[in-house]
């Protein structure tokens, strides 16, 4: 793909991210100069377990599985197409189309291997003989709304469909006639699928609970599983039948893992970090899969945890459905990027290099201490985590919290560290032993999704989704007497002002709140600022100004006392997650979903110099104490951090430099743009993300990937003086 838009970059690009050890590097690198120079650390090999992309659906791939055999594989998309292609070649071999205007959502391969059964938007299941690609069977009508999942029985007699009409129906193999209807559900139905060992029949439902059945008497098997409490968007069971997972259509819920012999067990949660569009069981049961946003992640289905350094990542939108071969070493996934995706998994890849220490999930936050020795991040895989600031050496082992963790905050005498999590808690750390202080604080109703400490230390204000600010004295651990402050939406974040005279709050609704430090007194009325939430607050350190940052995707700086707006700095695409002043005062700092960090001169009101680098929503910015660096925490899992000088000199010396000129390029599917749109690199999936390019000096993170190039970088029209003159009388 890469290749076909700049033939230039198999030189360029491709052969310096070779494998070191590959017939292709050893053979051509030493012919060629002027190229850039790729080290890799905690990754092993070209980063990547991509094997291949296949390519010719026109639209969103929802459903992709594997023959019995495992030399087929069928998609079905959006387009209408259901796809057979061969897993060796990655040629189709047939396209099964029944209407140019229906979607097709699923498609699955029959026990044997002959049959594929397909649903989609027109209510109608259909039946196909894989070697001539025409339907077997007449339609087979009955629901009334779109078929949403199919599945066949162990012994391939018998066809599960699950519909938006909120029923199940079973289908003969044979005949195609209704064998049964089963009705229960209150609200569409996602998805059916079948336990290997023919005991179950499971349906998951818009109506938050997952069913199983008997389906040899059509009856229901007890009462509705309802631990997950979201939409359920899908079900996988292991090979041996005795687990069973449901994933949810939302961020903010979890997987759940029933044990089947006994279901009156609470069920094991894998903490994931988004709406979980597909899952799948090893063939072994070793590992569960799940499809989130636009990665793959494994876990172990027996623990919970997360297998550290295993995900997949590439797909550029989001990732609806995947599959394991049936011998384990390969996994297949569908895409809104059109495209299905096969990998190799964890157990056929021979991890000979141990990914770096770092998170396992998205970093919400992150912050750093006032002598600027340490950082503290904050993440979706329920931990806290402090780093040192000059190594990126992990200092303690991970801090826990029962569920995701929102915010970090450090006291300003550096001796604590307050945490605020998803599992409605504000939790105290001691910075020198690593160790909790004290019992959980527990006051709020709702999720608890900021904190902040006073100056003086004295206070810890905590916002949270019940709408209230609560007021913790710091050397109690006991919530201040006057109660909570209310707002009027969920309070996204607080700030206490440098000055200590005042607490700030912002909340869902557009609201900004001021208190009185230490009171319940209003220090102003509440002030409407924006049609869309504030997500981000931050005082400036003559506490005179307040700068905002939220939905409307604008970084906006305020006069504390008065009604003026002072500044409206627009040109991040996406919601503002994170803002924060520089020490002096000069800069602000915004970090957003539109993969990028901003630093703004408060002096001009312009925008200075825009950071790349990340390859997915950065959530968290703040500037180190002494102002020379910016640390950054996104969804990639990484920290990133920032040299100041550096980034604001960059500009200036892209045209002599060609690391500064790297360092300026925006990122575009793998990409490294130039300004004028000219491709200066292209960077394989498994290593965006983790680039380190100046202004960048440090990326903690699971595997971190440096760039380094000399004066004579050789790009754009002079792209073929990187073939050494005289070493062989022609170009290859």
């Amino acid at each position: 793909m890469a290749i076909s838009k700049s033939a230039p970059h198999i030189y360029i690009s491709a052969l310096p991210f070779a494998a070191k050890d590959s017939l292709v590097y050893r053979d051509f690198a030493p012919l060629y100069a002027g190229i850039v120079s790729v080290t890799t650390f905690g990754i092993n090999r070209h980063g990547s377990r991509l094997v291949t992309t296949l390519t010719g659906h026109e639209s969103t791939v929802y459903s992709v599985a594997y023959s019995p055999d495992g030399r087929l594989l069928a998609s079905a998309s959006e387009d209408g197409a259901v796809q057979i292609w061969d897993t060796r070649t990655g040629e189709e071999v047939i396209t099964l189309l029944w209407s140019d205007q229906a979607m097709a959502f699923c498609a699955v391969f029959s026990p044997h291997g002959e049959r594929v059964v397909s649903g989609g938007e027109d209510g109608v299941v259909l039946l196909w003989s894989v070697s001539t690609g025409y339907p077997i069977l007449p339609p087979m009508y009955g629901h009334t709304d779109w078929v949403q999942s199919v599945a066949f029985s162990t012994g391939g007699n018998v066809i599960a469909s699950a519909s938006s009409d909120a029923t199940v129906r079973l289908w003969s193999s044979e005949t195609g006639q209704t064998m049964s209807v089963l009705k229960g559900h209150t609200d569409l139905v996602n998805v059916v699928a079948f336990s290997p060992d023919g005991r179950f029949l499971a349906s998951g439902s818009k109506d938050q609970t997952v069913r199983l059945w008997d389906y040899h008497t059509s009856e229901a098997i007890g009462d509705p599983l309802t631990a997950i409490e979201d939409i359920i968007q899908c079900i996988a069971f292991s090979p041996n039948g005795k687990q069973m997972a449901a994933g949810p259509g939302k961020a903010l819920s979890h997987t759940r893992v029933w044990n089947l012999d006994a279901l009156e067990s609470d069920p094991i949660i894998l903490p994931n970090s988004s709406a979980v569009g597909a899952l799948g069981f090893s063939s072994d049961g070793s590992m569960l899969a799940s499809a989130e946003r636009h990665a793959i992640k494994f876990w172990d289905p027996q623990t919970g945890q997360e297998i550290v350094g295993s995900s997949l990542t590439g797909h550029s939108d989001w990732v609806y459905s995947i599959a394991f071969s049936p011998d384990g070493l390969f996994l297949a996934s569908g895409s809104a990027d059109c495209t299905v995706r096969i990998w190799a998994t964890v157990s056929s890849v021979e991890a000979t290099v141990q990914p770096l220490p770092a998170h396992s999930s998205s970093v919400y936050s992150v912050a750093v201490s006032s002598a600027g020795t340490f950082i503290v991040s904050g993440s979706a895989d329920s931990s806290v985590r402090m780093w040192n600031a000059s190594t990126g050496d992990a200092v303690f082992p991970p801090f826990q919290h029962d569920n995701r963790v929102w915010k970090v905050v450090v006291s300003p005498d550096d001796r604590l560290v307050a945490s605020a999590s998803k599992d409605q808690t504000v939790r105290l750390w001691n910075t020198q032993t690593g160790e909790r202080v004290g019992e959980p604080l527990s006051g709020h109703s709702g999720e608890v999704n900021t904190i902040a400490f006073s100056p003086d230390a004295r206070w810890l204000a905590s916002g949270s989704d019940d709408y209230s600010v609560c007021l913790w004295d710091v050397a109690t651990g006991l919530a201040a007497p006057f109660g909570l402050l209310m707002c009027n939406g969920n309070v996204l974040d607080v700030a206490f002002s440098p000055d200590g005279r005042l607490l700030a709050a912002a909340d869902l609704r557009g609201f900004l709140h001021l208190w009185l430090s230490g009171t319940d007194q209003p220090a102003r009325a509440p002030r409407w600022l924006s049609n869309e939430g504030i997500y981000s607050i931050a005082f400036s350190p003559d506490s005179q100004r307040i700068v905002t940052g939220g939905a409307d995707k604008a970084v906006c700086i305020w006069d504390v006392y008065g009604k003026d707006l002072v500044f409206d700095f627009e040109g991040h695409t996406g919601l503002v997650c994170s803002v924060a002043y520089s020490p002096d005062g000069r800069y602000v700092v915004s970090a957003s979903e539109d993969m990028t960090v901003r630093l703004w001169d408060v002096e001009k009101g312009d925008a200075v110099v825009t950071l790349f680098g990340y390859g997915d929503r950065v959530g968290s910015a703040v500037f180190t104490p002494d102002g020379r660096s910016i640390i950054c925490g996104g969804q990639a899992s990484t920290i990133h951090s920032w040299d100041v000088e550096t980034a604001l000199l960059l500009p200036s010396r892209a045209e002599s430099d060609p690391l500064a000129r790297l360092g300026c390029a925006a990122s575009d599917d793998g990409w490294l743009v130039g300004p004028l749109g000219e491709l200066l690199l292209w960077v394989p999936v498994g290593y965006r993300g983790h680039i380190q390019l100046p202004p960048c000096s440090m990326i903690i993170g699971s595997h971190r990937v440096v760039i380094s190039a000399d004066d004579g970088l050789c790009w754009g029209s002079d792209w073929t003086a990187c073939w050494r003159n005289g070493v062989r009388s022609a170009e290859p």
